[in-house]
């Protein structure tokens, strides 16, 4: 496949006559001038495919469900939103089924036809009970070496979410990150000096900034304190809802490390109306997730309309906006080969027009989603 364009974010904006070649679903060249037989893409931006590493399902389905037609569907339809590549994220099950699931999934990651599954990300694992959200506490598992093995070696994880407070969740964090499979410090109730420790001991990122977790308070500055004075990547739900539009726009001081992620249950992409999220029934109002008693429960946010929030709310450049859906998330996850436009990189690229509407998704070199 070539591409031609006039405008590409590679993530860093580039303005003139560009022809981007593929092969085997890979890029091989970005050379200037276009060239012949090319897919025409000169009225349109032409951005990395998104990269979501914390999502729960999409379009009817929950990945928690742990069949292929619940991780299929949610791939075949989230390349409507520009999503090229995402890690499918499970909130708490019983510790058997949740082996049981990923190993047999795993096996099915790569036969995905729409956006690529390339790993997963537990959420529901060794988190504090105290700070559930919209999980079962009841399936939350102290932090052992023991159970991180048999996890990590059941099938592809690439994230945890860890509580770093709980007994035993520094050896974990460190044997996680050894192993690289990526720690995010969420559902937690840390203070500052044990979410440091945490960090030195490997953990890398924060899930869901802001939320399931204590409030900032200047003399206890918590994991939200930490999130900031120390490098770690920054998981952010930019829906409006998970903060107030005018958090979107504090976090624009840490757009070097801010990967926008959705959160997003199966609730997303559906009409207003009663989904699942794990064992909890939601309730979406085409807005937000909640469960019964109103907590927010996953989000139904996608990744070109969190993109849009942070330009529209927060004052990012459009360039910024598309780094934090685009290489920021994959280099969270040690991903080199996603979310940049260049050579030796996956030939996975999202059309945008003038509104940063989703108009094209190409994944692999392959078009899986056309509304022109």
């Amino acid at each position: 496949m070539r591409i031609n364009a006039e405008q590409i974010f590679a993530p860093a904006f580039s303005e003139g006559k560009f022809c981007i070649e593929t092969e085997k679903g890979v890029i091989k060249e970005v050379k200037n001038g276009f060239c012949s037989d090319a897919l025409n893409a000169k009225n349109y931006f032409v951005a990395p495919g998104f990269v979501d590493v914390h999502i729960h399902g999409f379009a009817g389905s929950d990945i928690s469900e742990g069949t292929k037609e619940a991780l299929f569907k949610i791939s075949e339809h989230l390349v409507k939103t520009g999503t090229a590549n995402f890690l499918p994220t499970f909130v708490s099950m019983p510790f058997d089924e949740l082996k049981r699931v990923v190993s047999s999934l795993t096996h099915l990651l790569n036969q995905a036809k729409g956006a690529t599954p390339f790993g997963f990300h537990i959420e529901g694992g060794f988190v504090n009970k105290e700070v559930c959200g919209a999980m079962n506490p009841e399936y939350f598992i102290a932090p052992s070496l023991s159970k991180a093995e048999e996890l990590t070696s059941s099938g592809n994880i690439r994230m945890f979410t860890v509580a770093p407070e709980l007994p035993g969740a520094m050896e974990v964090i460190r044997y996680l990150s050894e192993r690289s499979v990526f720690v995010s410090l969420g559902h937690t109730k840390t203070d500052f000096e044990t979410a440091q420790k945490a960090f030195y001991s490997g953990a890398s990122s924060v899930t869901h900034l802001f939320n399931a977790m204590p409030h900032f308070h200047h003399r206890n500055t918590g994991l939200i304190g930490a999130a900031f004075a120390l490098p770690f990547f920054l998981q952010f739900i930019g829906d409006g809802v998970h903060t107030s539009k005018e958090v979107i726009k504090m976090v624009h001081l840490a757009k070097e490390r801010l990967a926008l992620i959705t959160d997003c249950t199966e609730a997303g992409g559906m009409p207003e109306g009663h989904y699942m999220l794990g064992d909890f029934e939601i309730y979406s109002d085409g807005i937000s997730a909640r469960l019964k008693d109103g907590t927010l429960a996953g989000s139904v946010l996608t990744m070109d309309r969190g993109v849009r929030n942070l330009i529209r709310y927060g004052g990012f450049s459009r360039e910024e906006a598309i780094r934090s859906a685009t290489e920021i998330p994959a280099l969270s996850v040690g991903e080199t080969r996603m979310g940049v436009i260049k050579s030796g990189a996956y030939a996975d690229f999202v059309l945008l027009d003038e509104g940063f509407n989703v108009k094209l998704t190409i994944v692999k070199g392959r078009v899986v989603y056309d509304a022109r």
